[in-house]
């Protein structure tokens, strides 16, 4: 599997304080590496009241009570920390990419995730993982994607330990992580499932394959048990949770055993189960997916009695505990581990990962905390710079006089080589006049020149060769203003450079023809493609003037370069249209309409040149042997056999100046008679 964003700093091998902050508790872990493998050198769990009832202040004071109880037990001291955030509040998908090069395979992810997060990319955290390569040459890659302001909140539980944030991880893609590492997920062709029931949520991890495949949440856990308990027996929070953990049981199936507390914890596993079954059904729905044969359960509520019988009764498949700990070392900061190791699957997640790199790799660290670190490293590397350069400095003072004396002889033999070369060109060589120039080095401009010619030569056609494409693009565009009522035929579209309108000049209406005078004031148009220009021509240089087509943004050329294929900036439109109404909203469609191109511009028409009189009435026969050029034959003219009937078309010439921006246009404001 590979990494493709390098925007991430790598923590493998590096000791962190790994902090996993529940719903109803907080665990901190600290693993070491042995000659046999690793050891869970320290662990310490601090619960506190998970009541949904109370105030969120309180709750948040309670969860740093708890972290800080948690630090000071397991005397860890680092100030660099691995976090996770909950499942329920991360984007995620898995999509497969076409075949493109590695490098555009973050500008097509943040398209993705623009596509369907509500949200602007400047507002959110995101990262993504190449699982595989396809055998197409595309990407099977996970996309995870999660709202800043979700993130810094979650973070916020950080001050009171005085610690700084470097990793944040998804919880239930860490707990996937550690029982990859553990070997338990599954052999090549299964379809494993990890179930993570947590206080409030229940996370599922779905491997196919030994391929990650699909992760979802559901609003179902612990904390709904203790609710049904207190509601049913009237019982306060604490003390149904009290309850559920020493005494209540999943059903068996007996009423007379179950007893009400049976009855009530059955009514929420059966919703589990319902829901469990539903993403199940989706992911067998969905490519790549397929039926799951094993469930592995993790998580406080999977402590609770007789779940594992409860699941695979309901849901006609294997089910059992996930063994978190097994093969491997528990050192004596550490044994309260052994007494809930289904509790620690998302904490040793977290840890691995500052060992070895992991399988899914994501790092939801948002962007502000990346540029504040970034600036302390590169104020840190110039403070090093900076003494350096002194110390670099203070090194050459003594030597200076030594360094003096070595040049000199060195001017002295090359004034020996040079007279073996050229005696006459020694003895023009005088201090403090300019150096004398050798004809050879005439020879050498003379290359020089030539070899710059060639270079930009080179340069016009690998410009070329960049744009080629343009001409899709502005199809797609012209494609998309059409009307969608009535029907529209075009039968010639030709480039064209459409000079800048001069800023005191209006536009009238669409359909208002212009008169002799207002003719004058509308820019002379250069028709046709401009074609291939020899180096020095006359017209590529007075083609520069207008717009570049290629340049995005519409912005105009500095400086001429002789060697710059000119560029067409509209697009003439001759065609055919039902009435008169379509070639209106086929105008209003230009001026309004715009499209975003791959590499995230945006084209629209920055103007729109339509005149009345390029309307005629034509049969429909016409259509057999349309025009190329503006003008129609004889069989078109106004008056001509079946020109007034009602089976005629109308004959329409366009001009189009389009523009390129990196944001999208804003629409045109409407003048008082409704146009735009």
């Amino acid at each position: 599997m590979a990494r493709m964003w390098s925007g991430l700093k790598k923590s493998a091998g590096k000791k962190r304080l790994v902090i996993d902050v529940g719903t109803s508790a907080v665990r901190v872990c600290e693993l070491a590496k042995t000659k046999t493998g690793y050891e869970i050198s320290k662990y310490v769990q601090r619960e506190y009241n998970s009541d949904p009832s109370l105030e969120e202040q309180a709750r948040n004071q309670l969860r740093s009570n708890a972290l800080l109880e948690a630090l000071k037990e397991s005397k860890i001291r680092r100030r660099k920390t691995v976090l996770g955030v909950p499942g329920q509040s991360v984007f995620t998908r898995c999509r497969t990419l076409p075949p493109v090069a590695e490098f555009k395979v973050n500008q097509i992810v943040r398209y993705e995730i623009q596509q369907q997060i509500p949200f602007g990319l400047d507002q959110i955290a995101m990262d993504y993982q190449v699982l595989q390569k396809t055998e197409q040459g595309g990407y099977d890659v996970m996309m995870a994607a999660i709202k800043v302001d979700v993130v810094e909140k979650h973070l916020e539980i950080l001050k009171a330990a005085k610690a700084s944030v470097d990793t944040v991880d998804v919880l239930p893609i860490a707990a996937y992580n550690w029982l990859l590492h553990q070997k338990e997920m599954g052999q090549q062709g299964d379809c494993v499932a990890l179930i993570d029931i947590g206080a409030s949520t229940t996370d599922i991890v779905i491997e196919r394959g030994n391929q990650f495949r699909f992760t979802r949440p559901l609003n179902i856990g612990g904390n709904d048990i203790t609710r049904a308990l207190a509601e049913a027996f009237n019982l306060d929070f604490i003390s149904a949770e009290k309850i559920k953990r020493e005494r209540a049981f999943a059903p068996t199936g007996d009423p007379q055993r179950d007893g009400k507390s049976g009855e009530v914890i059955g009514q929420v596993l059966q919703r589990l189960s319902t829901e469990i079954i539903r993403s199940f059904s989706y992911f067998r729905s969905l490519p790549g997916g397929g039926q799951v044969n094993r469930i592995l359960l993790t998580g406080g509520c999977a402590r609770l009695k007789n779940i594992v019988p409860y699941l695979r009764s309901q849901l006609g498949m294997d089910v059992r505990i996930a063994p978190v700990i097994n093969n491997i070392s528990i050192g004596e900061g550490a044994s309260s581990v052994k007494a809930a190791p289904e509790q620690a699957c998302v904490v040793l997640g977290m840890a691995a990962r500052c060992w070895e790199p992991v399988a899914i790799n994501i790092n939801l660290i948002p962007p502000r905390i990346l540029e504040t670190a970034r600036r302390k490293d590169q104020a840190l590397y110039w403070g090093l710079s900076v003494v350096a350069l002194i110390l670099i400095f203070a090194s050459m003072v003594p030597s200076a006089a030594k360094e003096n004396k070595r040049v000199k002889q060195r001017i002295d033999e090359l004034r020996s080589a040079i007279r073996a070369y050229d005696p006459e060109l020694v003895q023009r060589i005088r201090v403090g006049v300019p150096v004398p120039q050798s004809e050879l080095r005439s020879q050498l401009d003379v290359r020089k020149r030539q070899l710059q010619t060639l270079v930009g030569q080179v340069d016009v056609l690998e410009k070329a060769k960049r744009q080629r494409r343009f001409w899709l693009d502005e199809f797609a565009f012209i494609n998309e203003a059409r009307p969608t009522l009535g029907q529209m035929w075009f039968s010639s579209m030709e480039s064209c450079v459409v000079e800048e309108e001069k800023p005191q000049q209006q536009h009238g209406p669409a359909m208002r023809p212009p008169s002799d005078e207002e003719g004058s004031s509308v820019a002379p148009q250069r028709r046709g493609f401009p074609g291939l220009q020899f180096p020095g021509a006359s017209g590529a240089a007075s083609d520069q003037q207008g717009m570049g087509r290629g340049r995005p943004g519409g912005q105009a050329e500095e400086k001429v370069n002789d060697y710059a294929i000119p560029r067409a900036n509209g697009v003439i439109i001759h065609g055919f249209a039902e009435s008169d109404e379509v070639i209106n909203e086929f105008v209003k469609g230009l001026r309004t309409t715009s499209r975003q191109m791959p590499n995230t511009w945006y084209v629209s028409a920055s103007r729109v040149i339509f005149s009345e009189g390029s309307v005629r009435r034509v049969p429909w026969s016409i259509l057999n042997d349309a025009p190329t050029e503006g003008g129609i034959t004889d069989r078109g003219a106004p008056g001509g056999a079946g020109a007034q009937g009602k089976e005629s078309l109308f004959t329409f010439t366009i001009e189009v100046a389009l523009h390129y921006t990196a944001d999208k246009p804003s629409p045109p404001t409407p003048t008082e008679d409704g146009t735009v």
